[in-house]
């Protein structure tokens, strides 16, 4: 194992690649007696289309990754999910854009479930009744999430940007997709996304690294993996222009909901995505939270209120930024949100609210290594975009205002869609 210690950070990992492909990352929290492992695939519901190192293509319905998450917990010789809480762990699994991940939290004895999860994420035991079954679950949760006007929001105007790009579509698909999902598809996402090649486990634990990585190196030296050829995202060409600039839509709510959305370009290289990410959010944080002596009159204007939020997201291939608000005064926040963008771009951060910024993220993410599901999780992203782990912590320290001005002479806001989520009119 090769051992990286930051005396900086008084942080400890171990990380190795076994034989069979298998990135294993063992953070070591002496003291403690809490374990969180997980197991982890960069497949997501952006891999609706992959091409692998032969040229070969696999196309796939939408939300093909999350139905698969779904039955990886299946098995017809034990349950999975009531083993984990013999074994006094707590599990679960999320899919996103780009990755899905499995993971528990215990403070028992970790050999037992993470030879669980180790197991049960490396083999699909799943036949065409179960899978006609889980239909049924999914359009059941997706029914329940398009009854959520924050939700139903966001996917409205992801919609109203993207043309091709899979962000288009909901994670969970859409009713016709998991409808049309079949059981061949689903073993050839898995065997083409789940081989430990493709895959990295994290354990952040206090237990003594060398033990866990015996746990690890054991259970998988019992296994037998069927050569791969690695399936990759394969990319979309997504016009600039948006689908449509406004969208308005009805739902059971007590106030409008409105989102001003913009597109924007992507940023090939994982290192200036991740600089464009941070120095954004020093502009954001500044003109559009509680730091402007502006914000209490927008308030008291009720021209925004607590729902009041913004994100930003950039890929290879995709980048956008969201302002949302709760309003009655639906024209009015989108002519406010407009002049703070004109000024952000026209007027200097200041000196004293970019240091104010800085000490607020070096501190959030100081407080992050005590939060071993937050430790693993960005280890995990920053290795899917091949980024060191400490390489965002130093970034900010040592970022300066210089650079973060910069950042809006970048930002192209000419594309853009207003979507509003309007009461049922009476």
């Amino acid at each position: 194992m090769n051992k990286v210690v930051s005396n900086k950070y008084q942080e400890c990992y171990y990380e190795t690649t076994l034989d069979n492909g298998l990135k294993v990352v063992i953070w070591h929290k002496e003291g403690y007696e809490k374990s969180f492992a997980i197991m982890a695939t960069p497949m997501g519901a952006f891999d609706v289309s992959q091409i692998d190192s032969k040229g070969n293509e696999f196309e796939y319905h939408s939300g093909v990754a999350h139905f698969l998450e779904h039955k990886m917990f299946e098995s017809r010789h034990r349950d999975v999910m009531e083993d984990f809480s013999r074994m006094g762990a707590n599990v679960n699994a999320t899919t996103t854009y780009d990755m899905t991940c499995y993971y528990f939290q215990t403070s028992h004895d970790l050999k037992e479930p993470l030879n669980l999860l180790l197991d049960f994420t490396q083999s699909l035991d799943i036949n065409e009744k179960s899978v006609e079954k889980e239909k049924g679950i999914i359009i059941q949760e997706l029914n329940m999430y398009q009854q959520m006007s924050d939700f139903r929001l966001v996917r409205e105007s992801f919609a109203a940007l993207y043309h091709e790009h899979p962000l288009k579509n909901d994670v969970g698909g859409t009713i016709q997709s998991v409808t049309e999902t079949t059981l061949d598809e689903l073993k050839r996402c898995f065997n083409n996304n789940y081989h430990p090649h493709s895959m990295i486990c994290v354990v952040v634990t206090g237990k003594d690294p060398e033990e866990v990585m015996k746990i690890i190196e054991e259970n998988q030296s019992k296994k037998k993996f069927a050569s791969i050829n690695t399936a990759k995202r394969k990319y979309v060409h997504e016009p600039k222009e948006v689908v449509k600039d406004h969208v308005s839509f009805e739902m059971d709510i007590n106030r409008p909901k409105v989102n001003l959305a913009f597109k924007l370009d992507g940023i090939a290289d994982p290192k200036e995505r991740c600089r464009t990410e941070i120095y954004l959010r020093f502009y954001f944080d500044a003109w559009f939270s509680s730091i402007n002596d502006e914000y209490q009159k927008w308030l008291d204007q009720k021209i925004i209120n607590d729902f009041f939020g913004y994100e930003f997201d950039f890929g290879e291939d995709y980048g956008y930024c969201m302002l949302y608000s709760e309003t009655d005064k639906t024209e009015e926040f989108k002519q406010l949100v407009f002049d703070q963008l004109n000024r952000m771009k026209n007027t200097p951060l200041k000196k004293e609210v970019f240091d104010q910024l800085k000490r607020r993220y070096y501190g959030e993410n100081i407080r992050e290594l005590n939060d071993f599901e937050g430790i693993a999780i960005t280890y995990i992203r920053n290795y899917f975009n091949q980024l060191s782990y400490f390489e965002i912590y130093d970034l900010i320290e040592n970022v300066t205002l210089e650079e973060v001005q910069k950042v809006m002479d970048k930002l192209d806001l000419s594309h853009f869609s207003f979507i509003e989520c309007l009461p049922f009119r009476g």
